[in-house]
């Protein structure tokens, strides 16, 4: 899809011929051409928010521009794409999202707002979709395609089938179908998945995937299926077979993974990677003011051994063939003119940025002229926990038929060779006034899960390794249905994390003997109307608290993947105890 399809094309043709001058030209620069590798000096015109010419050295121009921008020796590149991110996970709606990365290279991103699908449904993203007009940045957004991601093994605020996944793929600035995360569903060939990816093939629309450990006859199935791309790989052989099906892969660095050596593994040998491209997916507002965005990612994949130019390569033209935009990725006649001037390809901050044409950030300050309107924005509390009214809420009682001084539980353990997946370990543990009692095992906390939409269920369960020395960590984000996560030793710091998170309508809070600290993300208990600065700001302090009840051991997201029923292994979700890969209920009590 060509993204200028307004412009005024004679005129264009006139200034590419001289006969009208251009808006900009951007001089004395060392132009990367990334169609060709190639690395010489050279000058841009621009009309309208479109490249005209590249001129090379001792080409002029036949009518001088209007303006002019020395670059001063630095290289010219085009603007990072995205290839899959949630706005949501920044902390920060989409016009804030807007000001804090274009200062860092990116100009356009592709996002997938389940996030706020699954609190708020159709209404959420349509607040998504119209935010995205107060952004200088290019946000396309795509429908979700699993709300909940695994229907009949949690409950969401929102349920979608085809009709409603249709009717967002009719909405302007919608472009596809997001990441299709019920692989199960797809190489089953469920008929919710069938007839939702249909709503995207009868429209010629994007196919996002999500297929972690999936390989072999399943791969081939899900590919058939219809999702033509993966961020998800969990191996270096999973990257290899991915691209070998002719699948999209993104490389992806998030503040929830940082690894990126073994997604390198997978493709630094291959000749061709033009199905290679670079995303974020989840990365917090701290993050994303102290070391970047998708330029973070470039900086990872080049020290893990990946050339420059050609990491620079799957920042702009890969993805944006990934999506097929005609007109994006390059600097060439006919493209937007969304740029930037670096200092090296090694991913830095940027000394300037364009989009459309548009000097929009210099030396990482954020020069646009647009500011946050909060009177005009105004959102429900979405923490809606009638069950919760004391610490007896809690308390892990037994099966009232149990008999004995111990049960048989099945702990939630993380796997060795991946934290962020876990298994269950059988465990004998006392039991004390009819209640499971892990007092004499402090490597053992509880985990809770709450349903946060009114419908009473709640899931309580055991964990080991977690990581939490006394106190609670409690959360809203809880991917993806984001419910309310709750991991503590004592139901009464439970009980007060899940009151401060209800309070405030939603976000991270750490409570310890004497404080109560919260992070408050009040938009759909996910994102806050602050600016980036300022909700880094709070990441911090309420991280400080986390550290100091974990002695430095948890994350602010740790709680934020235990409950999604489409990673492989246990997880917990408000109806009980869900293996992702296989997608049936494991007990809690032997």
């Amino acid at each position: 899809m060509r993204v200028n399809r307004c412009t005024d094309r004679s005129r264009l043709i006139s200034a590419a011929m001289g006969k009208i001058p251009c808006d900009l030209t951007i001089g004395n620069i060392q132009f990367f051409n990334v169609f060709t590798g190639e690395i010489y000096p050279a000058e841009v015109d621009i009309l309208d928010g479109t490249v005209i010419r590249v001129r090379t050295e001792g080409e002029d121009a036949i009518l001088p521009a209007k303006d002019y921008y020395d670059g001063g020796g630095r290289y010219l590149i085009p603007g990072f794409i995205d290839a899959h991110m949630h706005v949501e996970s920044t902390m920060m709606i989409p016009e804030n999202l807007s000001r804090a990365i274009l200062p860092w290279g990116t100009t356009t991103v592709c996002t997938d707002p389940h996030e706020i699908g699954n609190v708020m449904g159709i209404e959420g993203v349509k607040f998504m979709l119209e935010n995205t007009k107060r952004s200088e940045l290019r946000q396309y957004v795509l429908a979700p395609s699993c709300i909940p991601s695994v229907p009949g093994r949690e409950n969401a605020g929102a349920v979608f089938t085809a009709k409603e996944v249709g009717e967002l793929l009719d909405m302007d600035g919608v472009i596809g179908i997001a990441e299709i995360m019920d692989f199960v569903g797809v190489y089953q060939d469920t008929e919710r998945m069938h007839t939702i990816i249909d709503e995207g093939l009868k429209r010629d629309m994007y196919l996002q995937g999500h297929s972690p450990y999936v390989t072999g006859k399943e791969l081939a199935a899900y590919r058939i299926g219809g999702p033509i791309s993966d961020h998800e790989s969990a191996t270096s052989k999973e990257v290899t077979e991915k691209l070998r099906t002719g699948m999209h892969v993104n490389l992806r660095t998030s503040s929830l993974s940082g690894r990126l050596n073994f997604l390198v593994d997978g493709c630094r040998d291959l000749l061709w990677k033009d199905y290679v491209s670079i995303c974020t997916d989840d990365v917090h507002a701290k993050d994303l003011l102290t070391v970047g965005h998708i330029n973070n990612v470039v900086r990872k994949a080049i020290e893990e051994g990946l050339e420059e130019k050609e990491v620079i390569r799957m920042a702009t033209l890969h993805a944006a063939r990934e999506y097929n935009f005609e007109d994006l990725g390059a600097i060439a006649p006919g493209f937007v003119a969304d740029i930037q001037i670096v200092d090296d390809l090694r991913g830095c901050r940027p000394h300037a940025v364009f989009t459309r044409g548009k000097l929009i950030a210099e030396e990482g300050t954020y020069l646009g002229t647009d500011t946050l309107d909060r009177a005009s924005l105004s959102f429900p509390n979405t923490v809606n926990i009638p069950q919760i009214n004391s610490a007896e809420d809690f308390i892990m009682y037994v099966p009232e038929d149990h008999k004995g001084g111990t049960i048989t539980v099945n702990v939630m353990t993380p796997r060795p060779d991946n934290g962020k997946l876990r298994t269950v370990v059988p465990t004998e543990l006392p039991v004390k006034d009819g209640a499971v009692d892990i007092s004499g095992d402090p490597d053992l906390c509880f985990v809770c899960l709450v349903n946060r939409y009114g419908s009473g269920d709640t899931t309580i369960a055991v964990y080991r390794d977690f990581g939490l020395d006394h106190g609670a960590l409690a959360s809203t984000v809880s991917h993806d249905s984001h419910n309310l996560t709750v991991a503590y030793k004592d139901p009464e710091d439970a009980l007060k994390a899940a009151k401060a998170l209800q309070a405030c309508g939603g976000g991270v809070v750490a409570v310890s003997e004497d404080s109560v600290d919260v992070l408050e993300l009040p938009v759909a208990g996910l994102m806050s109307t602050d600016p980036c600065q300022d909700i880094a700001a709070n990441i911090d302090r309420v991280q400080a608290s986390i550290d100091r009840i974990s002695e430095g051991r948890l994350h602010i997201l740790a709680t934020a993947v235990m409950s999604l029923p489409v990673v492989p292994g246990p997880v917990i979700t408000d109806l009980g105890l869900v293996d992702g890969l296989t997608q049936e209920f494991v007990p809690i009590f032997l």
